[in-house]
């Protein structure tokens, strides 16, 4: 059985009666749409130009749907520095999220440091989590010459300073890779929608279509959300009034292990509180995002957010709120089970035991912001290295 037959699979033992009915009543519509009659997948194309005879096409190979989604990722190329297009200078290149010459530099090994970013299929040995550091690892196609360099120049050149405006350029890459991640998955979401269910009898069609549509909303929603963060960053940038933007800075007192950039809208509070996603569609996710800088040689993380957004002013506070225990023991399980742009030192993960390995992974792995999850040190445990300090400015 494929992988996507077990994702069938495992979505009709989850039905419960009002679910069978309605999917019943699905199967029943579908079966009766004629040719040119509007499509029942809400395409908007007629059946005869949409669904019509897909059942008989050939199937999508996990192969061949890797290859597609990663084609998508990396064809899109734009500055999102679109507050200041008259200034783009042509072509997009590829700018690291992560900084290569003080982070990823400093704990790469033989040029590759590990990842598990993009890796849709697991990994069977350390060769499938090896990202080189000069082409592949923390590259995206998100900013013309001129923004790469103007915009963090403060914090690529020189060593970092906590400041309000050098947190305000660690943190705005990261929304910024998120736009441009939120981005491409629109046009992978249609793409599946479009070819995934080939090959598929009408039921198993069915429930595909119900959860791409499902996929695509979030996608959408999580587009518009980010998009309406990265304005209100910008408008600190173009008012050159960083204040507004809240930072706590925690610093280490280890070189890096573990690096990350990201923006990340957690649902739950750490005591397992629902604080987010509560059932109002109108509702704009609040994100703080979480960046990785080098101080005087020891790791260091960023995490910003824009003073308006209360709610994640209040979950970080209680976070913060704790001992430097729980402070590390959130960082480093939140990295892995939040954000996909993680990358980490090679000989660090070749110690770890082979139990420590699968719990990293399959938090990696797992989609954590639909539930919640303990705080424990089952992955700060093995990072080197405590808290000398946290500044919140």
């Amino acid at each position: 059985m494929d992988d996507i037959s077990k994702q069938i699979s495992e979505m009709i033992k989850g039905f419960n009666d009002e679910s069978k009915m309605r999917f019943a009543h699905a199967i029943l519509t579908a079966a009766q749409t004629k040719p040119d009659e509007p499509c029942w997948c809400k395409s908007g194309k007629s059946f005869k130009d949409c669904h019509l005879d897909r059942e008989s096409k050939r199937k999508v190979s996990e192969g061949e749907l890797r290859k597609n989604l990663s084609r998508i990722f990396d064809s899109k190329k734009f500055c999102c520095a679109s507050f200041d297009r008259k200034n783009c200078d042509l072509p997009i290149k590829g700018a690291h999220t992560v900084q290569r010459g003080r982070v990823l530099s400093s704990f790469c090994k033989d040029g590759h440091v590990g990842t598990f970013y993009r890796n849709t299929n697991g990994f069977e040995n350390v060769r499938d989590i090896k990202s080189g550091v000069k082409k592949q690892a923390s590259i995206f196609y998100g900013f013309c010459s001129y923004h790469d360099t103007e915009l963090f120049k403060n914090i690529e050149n020189i060593e970092f300073s906590i400041s309000y405006e050098n947190c305000w350029a660690s943190s705005y890459r990261a929304v910024c890779h998120e736009l441009y991640q939120k981005n491409a998955a629109k046009e992978a979401v249609e793409w599946q929608i479009n070819n995934i269910d080939m090959g598929y009898r009408l039921s198993d069609q069915i429930i595909l279509q119900e959860e791409l549509w499902f996929l695509k909303r979030d996608i959408y929603k999580g587009f518009g959300d980010i998009d309406s963060i990265k304005e209100k960053y910008e408008d600190l940038y173009k008012k050159s009034n960083f204040d507004f933007l809240k930072s706590y800075v925690i610093e280490l007192d280890a070189p890096i292990s573990v690096a990350v950039c990201a923006s990340i809208s957690p649902y739950y509070k750490v005591d397992g509180t629902k604080f987010q996603n509560l059932g109002d569609p109108s509702y704009k996710f609040q994100h703080f995002s979480l960046s990785t800088v080098t101080i005087n040689g020891n790791a260091a993380y960023i995490i910003s957010y824009l003073e308006e957004h209360s709610v994640i002013g209040g979950y970080l506070l209680d976070v913060f709120s704790r001992d430097t225990k729980f402070i590390k023991d959130w960082l480093f399980k939140s990295i892995f089970a939040y954000a996909e742009n993680v990358y980490f030192d090679l000989d660090w993960w070749d110690l770890l035991d082979k139990k420590a390995k699968e719990t990293i992974y399959n938090l990696a792995m797992t989609e954590n912001y639909t539930k919640p999850f303990e705080i424990d040190g089952e992955v700060s445990k093995d990072v080197s290295g405590s808290i000398s300090s946290v500044t919140h400015i």
